[in-house]
């Protein structure tokens, strides 16, 4: 599992979020799902977690 560091923008507030997904893609639609609102979704950084 990878974790995902996004930045995106809603009505011009800047908000961190994080999202543990399997790739790039469906972290992304998870994102846009969960803030329907954004306007930038930014991918600031991802990291591999265990899965243990």
């Amino acid at each position: 599992m990878i974790r995902y560091h996004y930045s995106i923008t809603v009505q011009g507030v800047r908000v961190r979020v994080n999202v543990n997904a399997r790739n790039q893609q469906s972290a992304y639609g998870k994102v846009k799902r969960q803030n329907p609102m954004a306007e930038k979704i930014h991918l600031v950084r991802s990291e591999k977690i265990s899965d243990d």
